[in-house]
């Protein structure tokens, strides 16, 4: 039962709120990237993959070592080595570096709230996408602004809860 109440818990820390500004940082100059070059620099990749290593090996002290609670864990970061990129590479066929953004994100929020920025970036994408796709190629387009702009509500409905 309280491993249910973990999982299904909508509150952001402030400080996790503070860490997806910063991303947000990254994701802007990115997003710009991408909008000119239909990439982004390959250093933003490697950037968000350390990142989401220090939010594991943070996760993993915290909810391993001092709460032992690993269910929390598997479930946690099952979702964001395992789904992610099958879900957003193999099915979707999202760029390496779009995954590796929405990882960085996701690493700094409960279970419920990563289920809840997969379905906005859906959202957002289909929204948006015919914007976007002016500034792509055939059928691929720019999908850093759909990451920005999900992270972007996903930080405002954290600071609303």
């Amino acid at each position: 039962m309280e491993l249910i109440q973990q999982l299904l818990v909508i509150k952001v820390s402030s400080i996790q709120v503070y860490l997806l500004w910063f991303l947000l940082g990254s994701f802007t100059v990115a997003t710009l990237s991408d909008l000119k070059h239909m990439s982004a620099q390959k250093e933003f990749l490697q950037i968000w993959f350390l990142f989401v290593l220090a939010m594991f090996l943070t996760d993993l002290y915290y909810n391993y070592y001092l709460e032992q609670n690993l269910a929390y864990l598997v479930i946690k970061w099952g979702l964001i080595f395992v789904f992610l990129p099958i879900y957003f590479h193999y099915i979707r066929h999202i760029a390496w570096g779009d995954i590796s953004a929405k990882m960085a994100a996701c690493s700094l929020l409960p279970p419920i709230f990563i289920l809840i920025f997969i379905v906005f970036i859906r959202i957002v994408d289909t929204l948006t996408r015919r914007l976007w796709q002016q500034w792509g190629k055939g059928r691929r387009y720019p999908f850093m602004p759909v990451i920005f702009f999900t992270t972007l509500i996903l930080i405002v409905i954290s600071v609303l809860i």
